[in-house]
């Protein structure tokens, strides 16, 4: 039985500019080398050609980020810096199925367009959970370009990287050990 992996993005984008991104309509992305050579980098049961890549299909972008409910039993946290220059968003208990993630994945990717020049970021789809090391997805995010680093292991990642998914991670999973009553006494 797969288990499942957590979603973690930091992404340096004004906040200004994150607002007109999350009032704009999900939209569709198309199959490009960028997606096939992920996708064919990846070891999956049953895997099937990339031929359509799923989307939100919401009124908003805000809207995505409401379908995620109940935000304490899946260690949902969404933060913006206090600078207004840095967003951070993930879940720990977010995907066992790459198939699952796409519309997640192509989500992520239209954000792109949104940021300055000079923006970067980074987006992980990884099991923090269960320890495995596996990496489902990693993108990059470099001024308003974005495409998919072939990581398949999180020894692959650079330490720091690492370290800030995983504090992030940890804090919004103390909130769900809260939520159930099992926090540290």
């Amino acid at each position: 039985m797969s288990q499942l992996n957590s979603l973690y993005v930091n992404i340096k984008i004004p906040k200004d500019n994150l607002e007109r991104f999350l009032q704009a309509k999900p939209v569709e992305a198309a199959v490009d080398q960028d997606w096939t050579t992920w996708w064919e980098s990846r070891d999956m049961y049953g895997k099937e050609p990339l031929s359509k890549i799923y989307f939100y299909q919401q009124d908003t972008n805000r809207d995505v980020l409401a379908t995620t409910a109940n935000e304490c039993r899946i260690g949902k946290d969404e933060q913006m810096d206090d600078g207004d220059t840095e967003w951070t968003f993930c879940v720990v208990f977010f995907s066992e199925n790459y198939e699952e993630s796409l519309a997640m994945l192509t989500w992520l990717r239209s954000i792109a367009p949104y940021m300055d020049a000079d923006g970067e970021g980074v987006a992980l789809i990884y099991d923090f959970f269960w320890g495995s090391g596996v990496v489902m997805a990693h993108l990059v995010f470099k001024g308003q370009e974005v495409s998919f680093k072939l990581t398949e292991d999180t020894s692959e990642l650079a330490p720091a990287l690492l370290e800030a998914a995983n504090n992030s991670l940890q804090i919004a999973f103390d909130a769900v050990s809260a939520y159930y009553g099992e926090a540290d006494q």
